[in-house]
């Protein structure tokens, strides 16, 4: 058995952390070779009707943080953080509030814009959560009006979600029906933040008037706990016997972790309380039960904080409210979803990205500290702490400002956040480099030159399917970076409109396999879904190299006529160079194009070319290429939308290796590493 080997299966093995982390970043990064497997109906079994009934905090027991009365608790809060939460929302009483118009919400149906309303309804709510969490930190009752104000404009709407949504009635998109209540991810958010405003400031709000609590209780009644109570046929819940042959996405436990929230704090009949406890815990079963084996998060790093996060979530919720009883975070499967996220991470912000992702998707750090606390993995707790003092509530200055004026965070993870933040920035923090990860079933690779460093040469490939939820057409692609700056990238998605999730969503130029770094085949790009992916996948990984190869031919339509399509990427440490070599038998000659996409400028040598990278005063990336074989093609991609701006400036490039004629086999090999 070889270290590999020993690694992988050491892994596999509960309760041997400390052996583990006294091997390195490899040791703790190395995916088992034998698949893992997502447990299998373990929330229904763990808190079934006989355990609930016995260990479920009876109506208005469960208190899981500290409520408004609690001073000594708000007042052991940082100063730093309850002076900028005050200070903001003192602007936010001065601000007021926005009207939400009919017309603007229309949007999505007239031209499929849904950014303009959703700017409004999340800021509307962001607003309330702001003036919530500063009047439990001050304790004056200054705020008591303008929540009230919130609170009543909320309850006054006829639908708490995105208009984008509104598919899932039966009158579709366009303006809400209000006789058809519906849940999707952000009404389900809403009841949840209604929920911990009554718990935490129920005395304070009874004071201003005593229908304001009530009429939370009757605006969730009707808008959710009773839609829940009577419908199982939203997709999302994976319930009502309909199996698709997709998978269940961040939806289920996002959705399923603010209604869990909702249920406890608001149902009053014990009853109907824990028969919808039970239905949540059947519901986020359905999404665990179907996690891919080796724990691999298909829609990437940027849905890690609402798919992964959102289910411990659900089961931080469940133990809290039961007790603490089960020990079900020593689940091994849980421990190696979290550590997911270490294993994508590439240097600072930036994480190995595709599908409807974008560059920088750094984890919600108060929630991974939380995580790594409660499964007992000192290291995702350390990683945790180190990006919580850099966003979020636990960052300090101009960091922790720019957290409270945009944060969209739900309440439920507000709150942890705020009271244990002394906690949270006296912890150990860690910046996780990990050197290899292997995830074998879903086909991800990630390599670097050496643990806990982002010098020299990073690469990360892709070798899956195109039906992944969020997914591009990008089987077999490769992400490359030097010394932490993007040598090679996944463009990314633009801001959502209606397009994005019609029948044209593979019109879009990103969404496009000859925008990722992959070939076209005469003229022919590769194919969306489930059965268009990669096959005969292998990987090796040693203190030379990590390298992986696989099939694509089955990625590309029928048109394509490829028999055979050998991609191998390969890290090799020795020559700090990364090597991509193309074997491949069509079933008649083609011309082919190589696309490589990058943020850098690209400058022709005589047999190479030289990728500027991001870096000032760094070192460059040249790709060498046999130009008897290639002849290289730069073509400049400008781009308008904000986001993909935000990630890689005003233009990226598209670097096109184009065959000198038409070919039916063959060999084409590439190299980058870094200049001379």
């Amino acid at each position: 058995m070889n270290r590999r080997h020993f690694l992988a299966g050491s892994l596999a093995l509960a309760g041997h952390r400390n052996l583990l982390q006294s091997m390195g970043n490899l040791a703790l990064a190395a995916q088992p070779e034998t698949p893992l497997n997502a447990p299998h109906d373990l929330l229904a079994t763990t808190y079934s009707q006989d355990f609930l009934q016995s260990h479920l905090a009876a109506p208005g027991a469960w208190q899981p943080y500290a409520r408004w009365s609690d001073r000594p608790a708000w007042e052991a809060v940082p100063a730093d953080i309850r002076a900028a939460a005050v200070a903001r929302a003192e602007q936010d009483q001065k601000a007021g509030w926005q009207v939400l118009p009919a017309i603007t919400f229309l949007d999505f149906k007239r031209n499929g814009n849904r950014s303009r309303f959703e700017a409004l309804s999340f800021g509307r709510r962001a607003q309330i959560q702001r003036l919530i969490l500063a009047e439990c930190l001050e304790g004056k009752g200054r705020f008591l009006d303008d929540i009230v104000n919130g609170v009543w404009l909320v309850c006054e709407e006829t639908y708490w979600g995105a208009p984008a949504h509104l598919g899932a009635q039966k009158a579709g998109v366009g303006l809400p029906d209000v006789s058809e209540p519906i849940i999707e991810l952000f009404s389900a958010e809403t009841a949840q933040m209604l929920a911990w405003t009554n718990y935490l400031l129920a005395p304070q709000l009874d004071q201003v008037s005593p229908l304001v609590n009530k009429r939370i209780r009757l605006e969730v009644e009707h808008k959710m706990l009773s839609v829940a109570r009577n419908r199982d046929d939203f997709g999302w819940m994976g319930l009502g016997g309909k199996k698709s042959e997709n998978r269940l996405n961040n939806w289920n436990p996002w959705i399923n972790s603010n209604l869990l929230v909702t249920n406890l704090l608001l149902e009053i009949d014990p009853a109907l309380r824990l028969q919808e406890t039970m239905r949540i815990a059947r519901s986020v079963d359905a999404y665990w039960n179907d996690y891919w084996p080796d724990a691999a998060e298909e829609e990437g790093p940027g849905y890690y904080s609402r798919s992964v996060l959102s289910l411990f979530d659900v089961i931080w919720t469940l133990e809290s409210a039961t007790g603490n009883a089960t020990g079900i975070f020593a689940n091994p499967f849980l421990d190696a979803m979290g550590r997911f996220i270490l294993n994508v991470h590439i240097a600072g912000d930036d994480y190995v990205s595709y599908g409807d992702a974008h560059r920088r998707a750094a984890p919600s750090g108060d929630v991974l500290y939380r995580f790594g606390k409660a499964v007992h993995d000192p290291q995702l707790e350390a990683f945790g702490a180190f990006y919580a003092q850099k966003s979020g509530w636990n960052a300090q200055g101009a960091g922790l400002q720019h957290a409270i004026n945009e944060s969209m965070a739900s309440l439920s993870r507000s709150l942890p956040a705020v009271l244990d933040a002394a906690e949270v920035r006296s912890a150990k923090k860690e910046d996780v480099l990990v050197r290899d990860a292997w995830y074998p079933q879903f086909g991800l690779m990630t390599a670097r030159e050496k643990a806990g460093s982002t010098e020299g040469m990073y690469v990360a490939v892709l070798a899956s399917n195109n039906g992944r939820s969020h997914s591009h057409n990008d089987t077999g692609n490769f992400v490359i970076y030097l010394d932490g700056q993007p040598v090679t990238i996944d463009a990314g998605v633009e801001q959502y409109t209606a397009k994005t999730f019609s029948r044209d969503r593979y019109s879009i130029w990103t969404m496009q396999s000859a925008y990722h770094n992959l070939p076209t085949v005469g003229g022919v790009m590769q194919k969306n879904g489930i059965q268009y992916g990669a096959t005969e996948r292998k990987y090796e990984s040693d203190d030379r190299r990590a390298v992986v190869s696989f099939d694509i031919a089955k990625a590309y339509p029928r048109d394509a006529g490829i028999k055979k399509w050998i991609r191998t990427v390969e890290l090799d440490r020795e020559r700090d160079a990364v090597i991509v070599t193309e074997e491949f038998d069509l079933e008649s000659a083609q011309p082919i194009s190589l696309s490589v996409m990058t943020p850098g400028s690209v400058t022709a040598r005589e047999r190479s070319l030289l990728i500027k990278t991001a870096a000032s005063g760094g070192r460059d990336c040249e790709l060498a290429f046999d130009s008897a074989g290639l002849a290289a093609k730069i073509e400049t991609i400008p781009l308008a939308d904000a986001g993909l701006r935000e990630s890689w400036g005003a233009d990226i490039y598209r670097i096109l290796l184009n065959t000198a004629g038409p070919m039916q086999s063959g060999r084409l090999s590439y190299t980058f590493a870094p200049a001379k």
